[in-house]
């Protein structure tokens, strides 16, 4: 019986695993991802809300790449 050796395992491949995943990986880690779902963030629970200026940190051309239903160019917010 072969052991694979992981640095990390990352349960859930929604939003914060898999970023959580893609920078322990670009930094050299061998990484696990596990899922529940049929593929990627079956079972995503963001609501689906996305910050881009935060992934463009991590995925620079997200924005130009990504599906975007509705951009939310102004916001009220208490907080």
């Amino acid at each position: 019986m072969s052991e694979d050796i992981f640095d990390a395992i990352i349960v859930g491949a929604g939003l914060a695993g898999s970023v959580a995943a893609l920078v322990l990986a670009r930094e050299g880690a061998q990484v696990l991802v596990i899922e529940r779902g049929n593929s990627a963030g079956a079972k995503n629970v963001t609501g689906g809300r996305l910050y881009a200026h935060s992934l463009e940190r991590i995925l620079p051309d997200f924005a130009a790449r990504a599906p975007v239903e509705r951009l939310i160019t102004h916001e009220n917010s208490p907080l």
